[in-house]
């Protein structure tokens, strides 16, 4: 299995959430503990009214980022 270099999984991510249409902007992606501003992760505002899970260990943020989305 060829290991991804930080560059190809930035671009993975870019591509990924390269959205048509309005969105919300949730942040960007971390990527080997660093981040990158440009790997923006978006959520198309259509799909806001749909089940979602956002799941983590205890103190992670999940509740933190729930509050974010519903802002």
């Amino acid at each position: 299995m060829a290991i991804k270099s930080t560059a190809d999984k930035v671009a993975t991510i870019v591509q990924g959430y390269t959205l048509d249409g309005p969105t919300i902007e949730l942040g960007a992606a971390i990527v080997d503990g660093e981040l990158h501003k440009e790997a923006s992760v978006r959520l198309p505002l259509a799909m806001m009214n749909r089940h979602g899970l956002v799941a983590g260990a205890t103190g992670t943020g999940k509740t933190v980022t729930l509050h974010m989305m519903a802002e």
